[in-house]
C-alpha cells in the first residue's frame, strides 16, 4: 500500500546512475542565488533589531582594526625614529584602547551573528520537514527515503555553514577590504596600486575556481545522498539480505557508491589544495612588492619608514581577509549545491491538496458512496475504472480478487491519498475533496498487513491514535484488542520499549498493538488491510476477536486473500482487471458459481489438505 522505491542500478560494466524525479527540476544557479537572498530576507527580517545589533559589531570591530595600523607610523617615525619617548604611553594607551574595542566588538558580533544564524538554520530545517509531511504518498512512492533525509539534514548542514559561519565572514570581511582600499589610498597611491598589483589574478582565480568547484559540490552532495539511500535500503531489508546471503552484494554495492563519493571529495581536495597555497603565493607577491617599493620611496624621501610599516600591516589585513573570502566562497558553493536541492524540495507541491474552502466534515455517520471512479497512478495505466459500490452506516464490505486487481487502490481513495481521476467518493454525501483532510482522515482508522510501530514505549505507540487520551483509556482500548495480556508480561509493561518498528514483538502483538490504536483513535470508517495475513493461526484468533470489537457499529471495508475470513460480511466485491465483477454476500455469490467461487473452492481445496490447527481455513489465495 505504501510501496514503491527509487534506487540505483548497477552493472560490472561501470557506475550508472538512474534517473532521479528530482533531477528533472534542476533550477539554473542564478536563481538559487536570488532565492538564497529571499530566504535572508523572509527568515532574518523579524529579528531585524538583532541584525542592527550584529552590523554595530561588525562596524565597531573593523574600525578598531582598521585604526591599529594608522599607530604605527608615529611609533616608528617618531617614538623610534626621532625618540619621541613622551608619546609612548598615549600611544600605548590608544594601542591598548584599539585591541579592547576590537575585541569587545568582535565577540558582540559573533554572538549576535551566529545566534541569528542558527535561528535561521532553525527555520530552515522545520519548514522543510513540514513541507515534506504535506507531501502525498506519490511523493514518498517515486524518491528514495535516504536521498529524501539526506536534504532535511546533511543539505540542511551545509547550508547551516554558510549562515552561521560564511555570512558573518563575509560582510566583516568585506567592511574590512573596503577599508583597507580607502586608507591606502589616501595614505599613498603609489604604494596601494603596488601593493594590490596581484589583485586581478586573485579575481580570475576566484572565478576559475567557482566553475570547478560548484558543479563538483552538486554531484557531492548527490553522490551523499545515494550513500544514504544504499544504506537505509541495506538496513531495513536486511533480513532479505541475510536469507538470500547476498551480505557481500550489498557490500560491493555500498563500497561502490562510497568510493565514487569518495573519489568527488579527493577532486574536490586536490582543487583545494592547488588552489589556495597559489593564492598565497599571490599575497606573498604583494608583500614583497610594497617591501621592495616602500623601501626606495623612503631612500628618495618620498615615504617615511612609518607609511612602509603601515602598509605592510594594511597588506597583511587586506590579503588576510581577501583569502578568507575566498574560503567563505567555497563554503557558499557548498551551501548553494545544497540549497538547489532543498529548493527542489520545497518546489514540490502535494498533489492531493485541499480546497481554499474545504469543509469541516462532522462526525460521520458511516455512509461510503464510491460513484463510477476510475483511477490510475501517476506513472502507471489504469487500474480502477467506472467502479461503483456503496457502503451503509456499520455494514462490512470485503474486497477480494487477484493480486495487482486494484484492492488496495481502491481503499486508498477513501481517505484521499490519492485522488480519483474520474468519478466521485462520497462520506454521508459529501465529496471527499471538498472536506479538509484532518476532519475526512480523523475519521477513518487503518490496520494494515505490514503494521509499523515507532520505536517508544507500548504506552507511546498506543496514544498515536489520540494524542490526548489518559493512561485509563490507552490501558482500556489494550484490552479490547486483547493485548493488555501480554503486555502485562513484558519486563516494563506499558513503558516498555518495543524496538525500531517493533522488532521485539511477535507480528500477532504488533497487530493487537495497531488495533488498540485504531480503537484509541475511535473511528467511523475502519480499512483493515490483509490484517491477519502474516500471523499465525492462535495469534489469528485473538486478533479476530479484537477486530470484531473494532467493526463494532463501524463502516468497515476489508480486504483479505484469506476468503475464509470474509465469509460473514454483509457485502463482497470481486476485483478483477480494476473492475468491480461480482457484489454479493457469500451465499449468493458461491451460488452463481462465478469467479468467487472458483476462488472460494481452489482455497478450500488447498486448505483442506494442510488444515490449520484448528480445523480452520490457513492458507492464502493463489496469486
Amino acid at each position: 500500500m505504501f510501496g514503491g522505491g527509487h534506487g540505483r542500478g548497477h552493472g560490472r560494466g561501470g557506475h550508472h546512475r538512474e534517473a532521479d524525479p528530482y533531477q528533472e527540476q534542476v533550477e539554473p544557479l542564478s536563481v538559487t542565488d536570488r532565492r538564497m537572498l529571499g530566504w535572508f530576507a523572509r527568515y532574518l527580517g523579524p529579528h531585524w533589531p538583532r541584525l542592527v545589533l550584529g552590523l554595530v559589531g561588525m562596524l565597531g570591530g573593523t574600525a578598531a582594526a582598521l585604526y591599529y595600523p594608522l599607530l604605527l607610523r608615529p611609533i616608528w617615525d617618531d617614538v623610534i625614529g626621532a625618540r619621541r619617548i613622551d608619546m609612548l604611553p598615549r600611544l600605548g594607551g590608544l594601542l591598548l584602547a584599539t585591541f579592547l574595542a576590537q575585541h569587545f566588538f568582535g565577540a558582540l558580533r559573533m554572538n549576535v551573528m551566529h545566534r541569528l544564524g542558527q535561528r535561521f538554520v532553525l527555520d530552515v530545517r522545520l519548514s522543510t520537514y513540514r513541507h515534506l509531511l504535506r507531501q502525498s504518498l506519490s511523493f514518498f512512492e517515486s524518491r528514495r527515503t535516504g536521498d529524501t533525509m539526506s536534504r532535511v539534514s546533511n543539505d540542511v548542514n551545509a547550508v547551516e555553514d554558510m549562515v552561521v559561519h560564511g555570512v558573518d565572514t563575509l560582510i566583516s570581511d568585506s567592511l574590512m577590504v573596503i577599508g583597507t582600499v580607502i586608507l591606502i589610498f589616501s595614505q599613498n597611491w603609489r604604494l596601494a596600486l603596488v601593493g594590490l598589483a596581484p589583485l586581478p589574478v586573485f579575481v580570475v582565480g576566484i572565478i576559475i575556481f567557482a566553475r570547478l568547484i560548484r558543479p563538483l559540490y552538486e554531484r557531492i552532495r548527490e553522490e551523499l545522498g545515494d550513500i544514504n539511500s544504499r544504506l537505509q535500503e541495506s538496513l531495513e531489508g536486511v533480513q532479505v539480505v541475510k536469507a538470500f546471503r547476498r551480505e557481500d552484494h550489498e557490500f560491493e554495492r555500498f563500497e561502490e557508491d562510497s568510493t565514487e563519493y569518495y573519489r568527488a571529495n579527493i577532486k574536490g581536495i586536490w582543487l583545494w589544495s592547488t588552489f589556495f597555497p597559489f593564492m598565497g603565493f599571490v599575497t606573498s607577491v604583494g608583500l614583497v612588492l610594497v617591501i621592495w617599493h616602500g623601501a626606495a620611496l623612503a631612500t628618495t624621501g618620498l615615504a617615511t619608514g612609518g607609511q612602509v610599516v603601515t602598509f605592510l600591516a594594511y597588506m597583511q589585513r587586506f590579503y588576510q581577509p581577501v583569502g578568507s573570502l575566498v574560503r567563505v566562497h567555497n563554503v557558499f558553493n557548498r551551501a548553494l549545491a545544497s540549497l538547489a536541492r532543498i529548493f527542489q524540495l520545497l518546489d514540490e507541491e502535494p498533489a492531493v491538496q485541499e480546497k481554499p474552502d474545504a469543509v469541516e466534515l462532522p462526525r460521520a455517520e458511516g455512509r461510503v458512496t464510491v460513484d463510477d471512479v476510475t483511477f490510475r497512478y501517476p506513472t502507471g495505466e489504469i487500474v480502477l475504472q467506472d467502479v461503483s459500490v456503496t457502503a451503509e452506516p456499520g455494514e462490512t464490505v470485503a474486497i477480494v480478487g487477484r493480486s495487482g486487481a486494484g484492492k488496495t487502490s481502491l481503499v486508498n481513495l477513501i481517505p484521499r491519498f490519492y485522488d480519483a481521476l474520474e468519478g466521485r467518493v462520497l462520506i454521508d454525501g459529501v465529496d471527499v475533496r471538498d472536506a479538509t483532510l484532518d476532519s475526512l482522515r480523523s475519521q477513518i482508522g487503518l490496520v494494515l498487513q505490514d503494521t509499523f510501530l515507532f520505536n517508544d514505549t507500548v504506552r507511546t505507540n498506543i496514544r498515536y491514535g489520540r494524542l490526548d487520551a489518559t493512561d485509563e483509556e490507552i490501558e482500556d482500548a489494550a484490552r479490547r484488542a486483547y493485548a493488555d495480556e501480554f503486555i502485562q508480561e513484558l519486563p516494563d509493561k506499558y513503558e516498555t520499549l518495543i524496538g525500531e518498528r517493533g522488532v521485539k514483538l511477535s507480528g500477532g502483538q504488533k497487530q493487537r498493538l495497531a488495533i488498540a490504536r485504531a480503537l484509541l483513535a475511535d473511528p467511523r470508517i475502519l480499512i483493515l488491510d490483509e490484517a491477519t495475513s502474516l500471523v499465525d493461526t492462535e495469534a489469528e484468533q485473538l486478533i479476530q476477536k479484537a477486530l470484531e470489537e473494532l467493526r463494532h457499529n463501524r463502516t468497515t471495508f476489508v480486504i483479505a486473500h484469506r476468503l475464509s475470513t470474509v465469509r460473514d460480511a454483509d457485502k463482497i466485491l470481486v476485483i478483477e482487471g480494476g473492475h468491480i465483477v461480482e457484489e454479493d454476500s457469500h451465499e449468493e455469490l458461491m451460488a452463481r458459481n462465478g469467479l468467487y467461487a472458483e476462488m472460494y473452492n481452489r482455497q478450500f481445496r488447498f486448505e483442506d489438505v494442510w488444515p490449520d490447527q484448528d480445523g480452520g481455513f490457513g492458507g492464502g489465495m493463489p496469486g
